[in-house]
């Protein structure tokens, strides 16, 4: 397979990630982002989206943000 392809297509739609871990709040903060955006499309459906799912992201979503409760 010739790699050139894809590093030299301009239509190729593959973003490389970073080559290094994230660190933890990098981390914490991008597990934030993509749960607020995903409750955010879930709830903008018609019909107001998956509530199980919501609600299960949404508790998800605050123990990243306040910690895990004990």
């Amino acid at each position: 397979m010739n790699m050139e392809f894809y590093k030299n297509n301009p239509t190729n739609l593959h973003n490389p990630t970073q080559k290094r871990k994230l660190g933890k709040k990098q981390r914490k903060q991008e597990i934030i982002h993509n749960l607020t955006n995903t409750i955010n499309s879930e709830s903008a459906k018609i019909g107001g989206g998956n509530k199980d799912l919501i609600q299960k992201l949404q508790f998800k979503l605050d123990d990243a943000i306040y910690g895990k409760l004990k």
